[in-house]
């Protein structure tokens, strides 16, 4: 018998049994069969024709959900080679309703009748596909400085700022094999999201995923937006005159940053001098911006207020879309009944997201940095701003009286 025979009689050897090999049924659980009329797909329908519920579950409004749907719809569309296929609008509803619940996945496919490892799929393919169609456009780049300062110069009253810095533990499962590396200061495990706000409560900059565990100088030292902080080389406008002097553009911090000559923070004491304390109030003024950037993004998605059961890549792209939906909803003024701190002659009035997140927030706030040396030089450029803040050009009407008040 030749080779040639042999290999024939083999082919047919091997028809043969694929012929009689049982063909693999395809089961699919009573539940999901019932998703089309028992599962929550059928509320998110109903829910399009009342505005006010769509935004109280959705967390936005019936028309930027579509939008965002025409967005993603390209990247999360499949052939429709199967008895029972996930439309695009329903994969976005399952994501966006995990983001503003913080339900867990397995509580997700119960209520939409969709299997849990369907759930997991779907939310990081609609996560990745959000951030690759709004990133351009609804996270600025460095060529928004000029706009920034004009924005924190007329509402809040400081010139020569670009933005304020803060950053914020982000509550994660203990990763696998991870020891202590993500361990923080408070005994839980997180990441820490670094952050810039404009002077409109949006986010201009982000580094996600340090470690928990970091120094409390190493976290801003080791983030993408620290070393260029540190480095200058954010590309700020260079100094231009204000009263009389040439000065530097520059970030407001709080007492948790080391002190740069392009990072501002405020003065340190008990028995500080009043020309100090106006300056640390009309700092701790227009740093409230960022605080109300994280506030409002916290009291929208909700699952920032508890550990997120997730792996640290997964919990990056949640935050990531959390902030870049943030800034998308915050430009579209879609706020409905979640609404930012205002000053009214001087007096704050508090946003009442702080009401949602006062007691359950899982953002916590980021240690102190560093120490407290700092140059000659960067101590003169803070006395410059608080000279500015003490002069006739610089002085607000009624800042005087608050901080006699004991107003900080």
């Amino acid at each position: 018998m030749d080779r040639t025979t042999i290999i024939k009689i083999l082919i047919v050897q091997r028809l043969r049994r694929r012929l009689k090999r049982k063909q693999r049924s395809v089961y699919i659980r009573p539940i999901f069969l019932k998703r089309d009329n028992d599962g929550e797909q059928q509320l998110v329908m109903d829910l399009r024709d009342d505005p006010y519920y769509h935004f109280r579950y959705f967390r936005m409004s019936k028309e930027n959900f579509d939008t965002i749907l025409d967005l993603v719809t390209p990247m999360i569309s499949h052939p429709a080679n199967h008895i029972r296929p996930i439309s695009p609008l329903q994969r976005l509803a399952i994501t966006l309703r995990y983001l503003a619940t913080g339900n867990s996945q397995i509580s997700l496919a119960m209520s939409f009748r969709v299997s849990p490892s369907s759930v997991c799929g779907i939310i990081r393919e609609t996560l990745a596909a959000i951030n690759q169609a709004l990133k351009s456009d609804y996270l600025p780049t460095a060529s928004t400085w000029i706009n920034n300062e004009n924005q924190f110069r007329t509402k809040w009253n400081f010139p020569h700022a670009c933005g304020s810095l803060d950053g914020k533990h982000i509550r994660i499962k203990c990763p696998s094999a991870s020891g202590s590396l993500y361990f923080n200061y408070k005994t839980y495990f997180s990441i820490v999201l670094m952050a810039l706000s404009d002077a409109d409560f949006k986010f201009t900059a982000v580094d996600i995923g340090s470690y928990g565990s970091e120094s409390d100088g190493g976290i801003l030292a080791k983030s993408h937006i620290g070393r260029k902080i540190s480095n200058d080389t954010f590309n700020l406008p260079s100094p231009q005159p204000l009263s009389n002097l040439y000065w530097y553009y520059v970030f407001l911090g709080d007492d948790a940053f080391p002190k740069r000559h392009n990072l501002l923070k405020p003065y340190k004491g008990n028995f500080l001098q009043k020309t100090d304390r106006v300056f640390n109030y009309r700092l701790s003024r227009a740093r409230m911006t960022v605080e109300n950037s994280f506030g409002i993004m916290a009291a929208r998605w909700r699952i920032f207020h508890s550990v997120i059961e997730a792996d640290v890549d997964l919990v990056k792209q949640i935050t990531l879309s959390a902030v870049i939906l943030h800034n998308y909803l915050m430009n579209k003024k879609d706020f409905n009944n979640i609404t930012p701190d205002r000053f009214e002659d001087g007096r704050v009035q508090h946003g009442n997201w702080r009401d949602t997140v006062q007691n359950d927030n899982g953002m916590i706030q980021i240690p102190r940095q560093g120490t407290n040396n700092y140059t000659q030089y960067s101590a003169q450029v803070r006395n410059h701003f608080r000279d500015y803040f003490n002069s006739e050009d610089g002085r607000l009407s009624w800042q005087d009286h608050h901080v006699d008040a004991g107003g900080k």
